[in-house]
């Protein structure tokens, strides 16, 4: 049986120490921003945090070329079988 979520729960709500005006405001400015501004602003964000993952990969590892950090980072997000039909740019 699938665990029901808190009876508190808002999809909106990323921390749970954000008082609930602030909370109020984050909400109406995303609804004022529109569907595809919305998106748009996803999209960044999750390239953003992309690039944050493998530049953490390169770190860790730092004698990895950036396709080797890339292809590991999307293993990790996708699973082997998903990341293995993602090109990836060659390394110089």
């Amino acid at each position: 049986m699938a665990e029901r979520a808190p009876a508190d729960y808002s999809p909106w709500r990323m921390s749970r120490d954000t008082e609930d005006a602030a909370l109020g405001a984050q909400v109406a400015a995303s609804r004022r921003l529109g569907a595809s501004e919305r998106m748009r602003i996803g999209a960044e964000m999750s390239e953003e945090a992309r690039r944050i993952s493998i530049e953490g990969e390169r770190r860790r590892h730092p004698e990895l070329p950036e396709g080797e950090a890339r292809r590991r980072v999307f293993r990790r997000l996708w699973g082997a079988e998903l990341a293995s039909r993602v090109p990836v740019h060659r390394d110089p």
